[in-house]
């Protein structure tokens, strides 16, 4: 018999709905075609244009209705966040997120605002009220560089990130899946004991033998960037529920 390999849907979670994976997708072919199209084939360019604002009306809805990972509930937290996150990832020290960490966040926000401003004055640019005004030429053009910019760095991200966490990111796009924590690595050869006020973790979170970034925690979705012994003097705080399943949650296998 063969073995079960370690990238088998066994050792994986589903993070990524379907909607998510194909607006991710489909707005990155889109904004391609804008790219490489303006003044060459308007036609093309303008109904790329317009593509965007149906995928950017679709996301924000997504984002108050969707399963757990496409909602923006915590986006502000992790906005928050995102300084010292991006700080700790480029000297390669990060804990792991199952959803977007601070730095995707804030590349969401960002790169939503800056579509959202290009396609709107596009579409002026365009009507007979606004045709020629010099300032929304202006803004037309240097928001549309800017996510150009802004989609360089997000490969560059992301190629980063997969390196420092050894996971294809990009994959997990494709599939929608994940992998769980320790899924991927060998078990150390000896525990060392480590002291705790509980006997028993939590089944959720990785165990303290897993290195810090294999620390995951799915809700709140914000495990630390370092690993630090509890405090013994602190009692614990009350403990948060979490968010009631979705039916998009509940289709996806969150929380059984």
């Amino acid at each position: 018999m063969s073995e079960t390999p370690v990238n088998s849907r066994s050792d994986t979670v589903a993070v990524w709905d379907l909607p998510l994976r194909v607006w991710h997708w489909a707005l990155a072919a889109f904004v391609l075609v804008a790219c490489v199209t303006p003044n060459i084939f308007d036609r093309l360019h303008r109904l790329a244009g317009y593509a965007v604002i149906g995928l950017l009306a679709f996301r924000l809805i997504w984002g108050m209705i969707g399963s757990r990972h496409s909602l923006f509930d915590r986006i502000s937290l992790k906005l928050r966040a995102a300084p010292r996150y991006i700080v700790g990832m480029l000297r390669g020290e990060t804990g792991r997120y199952l959803g977007l960490n601070p730095a995707g966040a804030a590349m969401l926000v960002v790169m939503l605002a800056l579509l959202i401003v290009s396609t709107v004055t596009g579409v002026m640019q365009v009507s007979v009220r606004f045709f020629g005004i010099g300032w929304i030429e202006q803004a037309h053009s240097l928001s549309s560089n800017a996510i150009i910019a802004l989609i360089a760095v997000h490969l560059l991200g992301t190629l980063w990130m997969s390196v420092l966490q050894r996971e294809n990111l990009a994959r997990a796009m494709l599939t929608g899946r994940k992998r769980l924590p320790g899924a991927a690595r060998p078990a150390p050869a000896a525990v060392r004991p480590v002291a705790s006020a509980k006997t028993t973790p939590a089944p959720s979170l990785a165990t303290a033998a897993e290195p810090a970034e294999e620390q995951v925690s799915v809700v709140p979705d914000f495990p630390p960037l370092r690993a630090s012994p509890p405090l013994a003097a602190k009692p614990p705080g009350p403990v948060r529920m979490p968010r009631g399943l979705s039916i998009h949650d509940k289709r996806l296998g969150v929380g059984r």
